[in-house]
């Protein structure tokens, strides 16, 4: 069946506008002439497909994707962003960036109050970089983890500021690293009013946001000094194949190594069917570990892009527990 005009149209202007491509490069990779590639840019601005943004309800096959996701796998939010096994991994990244900041966007706008809670991961920092600006010193955004190194210096996992950067939003901080060194140093965590405060507000968030990592010798855990490599090696043995919010996961989408687990500065992870808990993580790199969250039912909203989506649904049970 061929394609909607208005899903040509807006494919094109997503390549122009977001992933920066020249019209020839445009013409090239959709076997159109450079002429048709000017005409449908000035349809899409003509029809109101692009304004300030590209409107991705007019990616019909990517609306479709995302519907179906959502009820195969009992979602409450599930958006795709069009990615085409042609283009690069930079350009799958930003079209995933560039649709999380529009769902992130989505609930900034809202009239009242809110409260949203971040994990970690470089795509949900990236999306922060996709934001426009802001003045809602209304909101409140908090982490969902400790942010520092075990030697008390910020790292990659303070999104925190970003986010109430680009926001105006009041940020609150788990004032720890992610992880602490043994259990009794994490129940004295525990004790602390500030963190018992931050906890409150954690629990009061209406919406949380988080990447899923594959666990592998890149991952932060090492690069941070969180894990040492015997404790990942042990984790591999395993079988573990995704981390989120610093929880190690197995293919099933179950916790493993209870011991580490409990000595993680956070929110515990757990599904919470009254919060809308949303997932923006995408490429081929991350589909094991996206198959696994969605297994374990950790999270109930999806942000990905098409081809993530397409292996998704490959893999999709008749039901999931």
């Amino acid at each position: 069946m061929p394609r909607p005009a208005s899903d040509l149209i807006a494919r094109i202007a997503w390549r122009y506008y977001v992933q920066k491509q020249n019209q020839a490069e445009i013409a090239a990779n959709l076997n159109l002439s450079r002429q048709s590639v000017q005409r449908y840019l000035s349809q899409a601005l003509e029809q109101g497909i692009v304004v300030t943004r590209i409107d991705h309800r007019y990616l019909s096959e990517c609306l479709e994707l995302g519907q179906e996701l959502q009820s195969r796998y009992r979602l409450k939010l599930c958006e795709v962003a069009p990615a085409t096994a042609e283009q690069s991994v930079e350009e799958v990244f930003q079209s995933l960036c560039a649709l999380g900041a529009q769902v992130m966007e989505h609930f900034i706008r809202r009239e009242d109050p809110y409260t949203f809670a971040l994990g970690s991961g470089q795509t949900i920092r990236h999306s922060i970089n996709h934001l426009e600006e802001f003045q809602r010193n209304d909101h409140s955004v908090t982490s969902l983890v400790g942010f520092t190194t075990p030697e008390g210096n910020p790292s990659e996992f303070d999104l925190v500021t970003p986010f109430a950067e680009k926001t105006g939003a009041q940020g609150y901080y788990f004032p720890a690293p992610l992880v602490l060194p043994t259990l009794d140093e994490k129940q004295l965590l525990e004790q602390l009013t500030v963190y018992q405060r931050v906890i409150k507000i954690v629990e009061q968030a209406s919406v949380a946001f988080a990447s899923v990592s594959p666990l592998h010798t890149n991952s932060a855990f090492l690069k941070e000094g969180l894990m040492t490599t015997e404790e990942w090696q042990y984790l591999q043995k395993q079988g573990a194949c995704a981390e989120l919010l610093g929880r190690v996961l197995d293919v099933d989408g179950r916790l493993l190594n209870e011991e580490f687990t409990n000595r993680l500065a956070g929110e515990a992870l757990r599904p919470n069917p009254d919060r809308l808990f949303v997932c923006i993580s995408g490429g081929i790199q991350k589909h094991q570990a996206l198959y696994s969250i969605l297994q374990g039912k950790w999270v109930n909203g999806l942000v990905t892009d098409e081809q993530t989506a397409h292996y998704l649904l490959q893999m999709a049970p008749t039901s999931v527990r």
